[in-house]
């Protein structure tokens, strides 16, 4: 089965293949060993590439702590339209209410898309 696959050429009647033997010398494991010492020095590598933009970064995790308690403040205030607004009667807390929320909604979209921005700058200049 080997033979047929591997014939590729017929000369006076014979069928003819070639074949890549491959062996591993000492460089490989000498490359090996070097590759491993190297690992630690993949995120220096990578830290002096980062360095330049690290102002961005910490926007970009303010915006997502922000965006997050941003986040977090919409089951209190839905909560509280339930039980003062409905529970109380009170139509002009549940339009302030709603109104809050849409205000939260529009500073988050707002604080995501700053973020987009500020992510593709970085990854931009590093690319």
């Amino acid at each position: 089965e080997f033979c047929e696959h591997w014939a590729s050429t017929k000369t006076n009647g014979e069928e003819k293949g070639i074949v890549l033997l491959l062996e591993l010398t000492e460089k490989v494991y000498a490359q090996n060993r070097t590759k491993q010492t190297s690992k630690s020095n993949r995120l220096k590598f990578l830290w002096g590439y980062l360095r330049k933009y690290k102002r961005f970064f910490v926007q970009l995790i303010l915006g997502l702590l922000l965006g997050s308690l941003l986040q977090l403040i919409f089951p209190f205030l839905t909560q509280a339209i339930v039980d003062t607004g409905i529970g109380g009667k009170d139509i002009g807390f549940v339009w302030l209410v709603l109104l809050a929320e849409m205000m939260l909604l529009f500073s988050r979209t707002a604080i995501d898309f700053i973020r987009s921005k500020i992510l593709l700058h970085i990854s931009t200049r590093i690319n």
